[in-house]
């Protein structure tokens, strides 16, 4: 540190009083790292001759290195991972101070919600939503953080504080908040009790990875809960569900949350299924075992020759050009659409699948696009007939808030202008909006209006605009510049500028 100009002492002091190293040393590290500088300098010294000290004194030569064997480079190697290592480290606790000042802050937004007064949930909704139009981010999510921040300072204060400390990483703060809920919410248990099995798990954290925290911590909490096993899980059973993520490339993950036993045995059973494969099969274990699953699901079945597809007969709605069905998909001189199709509004599905499903179905219902702007053609009606919903259904894609994602089927037709003060019931006049941010838009100090061509202007609390434009749900044909080939409407440069790349 000295040959840095920099004050050893005065550097482990900082360290100590909670700064952060470069290279993740610690204090006393850093102190070992100074003393053994202390003694070879010393060294130095006493190796030099009088005249060397002479030399030294009157600035004619510095004090010379004590003579070492040369680096090997296994030598050099450990030297750069060390180093490496270090960094990592540091920047790991770097990255849990903030978190932990950023949790600190979102609890405190949370606590002037409760000393205002009035319905907490709804001003916690506003003052998400503001941050997320910040953020670019779901309010939604923004005020499950603000919950989760307000929960583990205030009710998991160790925990909290070893995270800032660095001392454990939020990997093991997650489990320490997921593994303690249920002592959390046992009326049984004291906050003496809940402070002991708290104090426990961040002593196994600082010396153990998340996972093998997870597993401890399980046998911790068991100790202390009053509620015997068999009526937790009872309670946990009544939670049981099943979702659906999209996962692009027309893919979803679907999974759900399940009583344990069955959970397992359904699992097993697809295992049993894919072992089971012919040697010819060419699909992998993992293959075999999803499709497996999409069988056992559509058909009741797990035969050897699956049928992907070809068992659905639920009720989809699809927005696909027409030429794309009509197109023959093996015809190199027939272009190929770069968006084929969307699977209720939000999932993009391949054009064979898509063919598959036409050719099974009996009754179509056309919607016609423009063909410029790939927006539907609305309907205008007094009130919201089928035509209209549709339309509108196509239009938005899902809720049309800021920043949520909430498929249409899931949200509620909401007027932009209320109805109750002189709203029409117009194709520009409605807008999707999932149930909870139909209840924000009414009951916080966000306001809409609607422009033209289904576009939403928000405002927040804060006077942000937001605009929401709604997406094409299909193809769009525009005019391109004869020289660039980039559409008309984008902005284009003198000649002598280079192109827009």
């Amino acid at each position: 540190m000295d040959d840095w100009g920099i004050d050893g002492e005065g550097y482990i002091a900082a360290i100590r009083a909670g700064a952060i190293d470069p290279f993740g040393r610690t204090a006393d590290e850093l102190q070992a790292e100074l003393d053994a500088h202390d003694e070879e300098w010393a060294e130095r010294l006493i190796a030099m001759t009088p005249a060397e000290l002479d030399a030294v004194v009157e600035g004619r030569m510095e004090v010379p290195q004590l003579p070492r064997p040369a680096e090997s480079e296994p030598m050099r190697r450990l030297r750069l991972e060390e180093q490496f290592a270090g960094r990592v480290k540091a920047l790991e606790a770097q990255r849990a101070r903030l978190e932990a000042e950023e949790r600190e802050m979102l609890a405190a937004r949370l606590d002037r919600v409760r000393a205002d007064g009035g319905e907490v949930s709804t001003g916690l909704r506003e003052a998400a939503s503001i941050l997320a139009v910040e953020l670019r981010q779901s309010d939604r999510g923004i005020e499950q953080r603000m919950s989760a921040a307000w929960t583990i300072v205030h009710e998991l204060p160790l925990a909290h504080a070893a995270h800032k400390a660095g001392r454990i990483s939020g990997g093991h703060l997650r489990v320490i908040e997921q593994e303690t809920r249920a002592v959390r919410v046992d009326d049984g248990v004291d906050q003496e009790q809940a402070a002991r099995v708290e104090a426990e798990l961040v002593a196994i954290a600082e010396d153990t990875s998340p996972s093998r925290l997870r597993s401890r911590a399980k046998l911790v909490v068991n100790r202390v809960l009053t509620a015997p096993l068999q009526q937790r899980h009872d309670d946990a059973r009544e939670q049981r569900e099943v979702h659906l993520v999209d996962a692009s490339n027309g893919m979803v993950f679907l999974g759900g949350y399940f009583p344990a036993l069955p959970g397992t045995a359904a699992f097993n059973r697809l295992t049993d299924a894919a072992r089971r494969k012919p040697k010819d099969d060419p699909r992998t274990f993992d293959q075999f075992r999803a499709d497996a699953f999409l069988e056992l699901l559509l058909s009741g079945v797990s035969p050897e020759d699956l049928h992907e597809v070809s068992a659905i007969t639920a009720t989809v709605t699809v927005t696909v050009p027409a030429t794309e069905l009509l197109g023959d998909p093996d015809d190199p001189d027939v272009p190929q659409l770069r968006f084929p199709a969307l699977l209720d509004g939000r999932i993009l599905v391949d054009s064979a699948t898509i063919r598959s499903l036409a050719a099974e179905t009996v009754t179509w219902e056309r919607l016609f696009l423009h063909p410029v702007t790939g927006m539907p053609v609305t309907v205008d009606t007094y009130t919201p007939n089928r035509a209209q919903r549709r339309a509108l259904r196509a239009r938005d894609g899902h809720c049309r808030w800021p920043g949520c994602s909430n498929p249409v089927h899931r949200a509620d037709l909401d007027h932009t202008q209320d109805w109750a003060k002189g709203g029409t019931t117009t194709i520009g006049n409605l807008a999707h909006l999932c149930r909870r941010h139909h209840v924000m838009k009414h009951s916080t100090r966000w306001t809409v209006r609607q422009l033209p061509g289904g576009v939403l202007e928000w405002t927040s609390p804060l006077g942000r605009i937001i605009r929401d434009e709604p997406e094409p749900q299909g193809p769009v044909f525009v005019e391109r510049d004869p020289i660039w080939g980039l559409p008309v409407t984008a902005a284009t440069g003198p000649p002598g500028d280079p192109p827009p790349f």
